[in-house]
C-alpha cells in the first residue's frame, strides 16, 4: 500500500469505490429532485491508488469548496459536502443554465495548479436522467495528464506513467495547497 504524507487516510478498495459512486448518483438526483430547474455542480477529488485522502487533502478540498461556493453564493440553493474514505466530495444546487456553467467550471479548474486535482461536473435533471456536458460538447480537448500534459484519461487506463511518479506530483500540488 502506497501511502504518502499527505495521503494517510484508510485504504480503499474497488467495491468501496463503487458503491460510493453510485451513493453518489443517487445524491445527485435526490438534489435535483428537490430543487427542479436547477443545475448541480458535483465536485471531487482525483486521486489515483487506493488511499483517497487524508488530513492535508482534506483542507485544500475545504479551501477550493469554499471558494468555489462563495462564487456561486448569489445562486446557491442547497449545499452538502462529505468526507469519506473514497475522498471529499461537495455538491451544490445552483440556479442557472448548464452550459455556462459547465464553461465556468473548467475556468474554475484552470485557475490554479490544486485544481489539477478536482474533478468539477455539472449536471441537471432530465427526464429522471442526469444530463452532463463534457469538455468534448464544449469543442475542447481532453484533460491533462499531471505528468505529460497528454489526455488524462489514456494514460490513466494504460498506468502509462506508475502509481509512485503520478503520487510523487499529486503530493507536491497538495504541498502547494490553495495558495
Amino acid at each position: 500500500m502506497l501511502r504518502t504524507r499527505n495521503l494517510d487516510g484508510p485504504q480503499v478498495d474497488l467495491g468501496q469505490m463503487l458503491a460510493a459512486r453510485d451513493a453518489g448518483v443517487a445524491k445527485e438526483r435526490e438534489l435535483l429532485r428537490a430543487h427542479p430547474g436547477s443545475v448541480l455542480i458535483h465536485m471531487s477529488m482525483r486521486i489515483p491508488g487506493p488511499v483517497k485522502t487524508g488530513a492535508r487533502v482534506e483542507a485544500v478540498f475545504d479551501q477550493a469548496e469554499a471558494f468555489l461556493a462563495r462564487s456561486q453564493a448569489d445562486r446557491l440553493l442547497d449545499e452538502r459536502v462529505n468526507h469519506l474514505p473514497t475522498g471529499p466530495v461537495a455538491y451544490m444546487v445552483v440556479r442557472g443554465d448548464l452550459k455556462s456553467l459547465k464553461t465556468e467550471m473548467l475556468t474554475f479548474e484552470n485557475e490554479h495548479d490544486l485544481c489539477d486535482l478536482l474533478d468539477v461536473d455539472v449536471m441537471e435533471l432530465e427526464h429522471d436522467g442526469l444530463v452532463q456536458l463534457s469538455r468534448r460538447d464544449l469543442g475542447l480537448g481532453p484533460r491533462a495528464c499531471l505528468i505529460c500534459g497528454g489526455d488524462a484519461k489514456v494514460c490513466s487506463r494504460s498506468r502509462r506513467h506508475g502509481l509512485e511518479r503520478v503520487l510523487q506530483v499529486v503530493e507536491a500540488i497538495v504541498d502547494e495547497g490553495w495558495k
